[in-house]
């Protein structure tokens, strides 16, 4: 097989499980999605885009993790999300979207598929059940910003790193024999709280001693999902 050849099976492979809001779609037409696409690989650590470059991309997380970002007026980054496997962002660039309005870095080796708006949208025309897809998961994410935007104001960083264990676990979770493991990194989590490296840290220390939390590299382990929802400061 050639090299060509091999990168479009695996661009097939990868769309035909991806899940999320190509879920319902048939493979015929994940194929062509397939086809539309490009793969692209990125560093951890380099950006996807940045806020202000022309909107005009939808991206597909294949591998890797993927950060959602804001700067503010006083030059502090606020992390919108965090996004795995299965996941797609830029998706407002098939509204009327011209410039981005926030950035996307991997925040570790990551690998996505990409769709040009123009081809992305052609698409969408023919199959308005992924539009309405889309726009789910557009309202999705607006709320979900609204929703840790009054997390950050009325919760202390103990409920919010609570929050965001059991948001991670729904979305990323990984169920193993002995508990829920999230791969994702320490740092990433404080981005997502909202608080600094050193105040998570203690935070999960906590956790540790009372047996609800296990730390590995660039992990997590949650033994017990319950007990997690039950404890209290």
């Amino acid at each position: 097989m050639f090299i060509g050849e091999e990168r479009m099976q695996d661009k097939i492979w990868y769309i035909k499980n991806a899940g999320g809001v190509f879920a319902n779609l048939s493979d015929e037409d994940k194929s062509y999605l397939a086809g539309i696409s490009k793969m692209e690989e990125c560093l951890r650590g380099q950006p996807f885009y940045l806020s202000r470059d022309v909107s005009d991309k939808i991206y597909l997380v294949k591998k890797g993790r993927v950060r959602l970002g804001m700067v503010n007026a006083e030059g502090n980054e606020i992390t919108l999300d965090v996004l795995g496997p299965g996941e797609i962002f830029g998706e407002l660039a098939v509204t009327d979207e011209k410039r981005r309005s926030h950035f996307a870095e991997a925040t570790e080796d990551s690998l996505v598929c990409i769709f040009s708006r123009t081809h992305f949208n052609k698409f969408l025309t023919e199959h308005p059940e992924l539009t309405f897809n889309i726009m789910k998961l557009i309202g999705f994410r607006l709320r979900e910003l609204e929703t840790r935007l009054q997390d950050l104001t009325f919760k202390s960083v103990s409920e919010r790193l609570k929050t965001t264990l059991l948001r991670l676990t729904e979305r990323h979770g990984i169920k193993e024999a002995n508990g829920i493991r999230l791969t994702i990194t320490q740092k990433d989590i404080a981005y997502l709280v909202g608080a600094t490296r050193e105040a998570v840290a203690e935070e999960i220390a906590r956790l540790k001693r009372a047996g609800l939390l296990q730390t590995a590299y660039r992990s997590l382990l949650i033994p017990d999902l319950e007990a997690l929802k039950k404890q209290e400061r």
